[in-house]
């Protein structure tokens, strides 16, 4: 396991006993926090249709980490199903989740709003130590506010006819994609933001990458 993912419940554990076992030593006090990294987000970020939700959930897959499913008020898409692409709500139930301060960053977009729950991430960050989260630059702000370094920004990006093109063979609406198509250049300014940038061509090459430089993260 990498340096900084040593936060998981298990490794929680091993510091706390290893700390009780060696209270009688001078300068303890400090152990357990000195040995247990604080919990880390990985923040997958970046333009529209540039494939960030594919990437993250297969990070989270290669990685073992929870990936936190939005939720969004926006319509279901062909092919889409609750619980695996998105927490599909209607707007009623997501302004009474706003109302009771239960999502950790919401936005509002032309297609519909969308949210990370507080309860799901905490319950993420406690069991695992660290996160994946998907979400646009005014979420990734939200992140980088909450959790300063230890929200780890990767941008992800490919050209605009590569989005067309992707999103043609997936088979999403025209408005969709010409939405994706009008944002693009409003989107790609926030690339000098992240800790990591990367033109999504080949998936597999693109985790691979992503992979090589989170383990070099401290």
């Amino acid at each position: 396991m990498w340096k900084w993912l040593k936060g998981s419940k298990t490794t929680q554990g091993l510091a706390r006993n290893e700390a009780e076992a060696s209270s009688d030593k001078p300068n303890d006090a400090g152990l357990e926090e000195e040995r247990t990294p604080q919990p880390k987000v990985i923040v997958i970020t970046g333009t529209s249709g540039s494939g960030r939700k594919s990437i993250a959930k297969q990070l989270s897959t290669d990685l073992g980490l929870p990936y936190v499913l939005p939720y969004t008020t926006r319509a279901k898409r062909p092919g889409e199903k609750d619980g695996e692409h998105y927490r599909f709500i209607s707007d009623a139930d997501f302004q009474a989740m706003l109302g009771r301060q239960a999502f950790t960053q919401s936005v509002r977009l032309e297609r519909g709003s969308y949210g990370i729950a507080e309860h799901e991430l905490n319950e993420a960050l406690e069991q695992h130590g660290a996160a994946v989260v998907v979400v646009n630059h005014d979420g990734l702000q939200a992140f980088r506010k909450r959790f300063g370094s230890q929200a780890i920004r990767i941008f992800l990006y490919v050209t605009k006819e590569d989005i067309r093109l992707r999103e043609e063979r997936e088979g999403a609406p025209p408005e969709v994609i010409e939405e994706y198509l009008r944002n693009y250049s409003e989107q790609v300014v926030y690339k000098k933001e992240s800790d990591y940038l990367l033109q999504n061509i080949d998936p597999a090459a693109t985790l691979e990458k992503i992979k090589g430089f989170l383990q070099e993260k401290k």
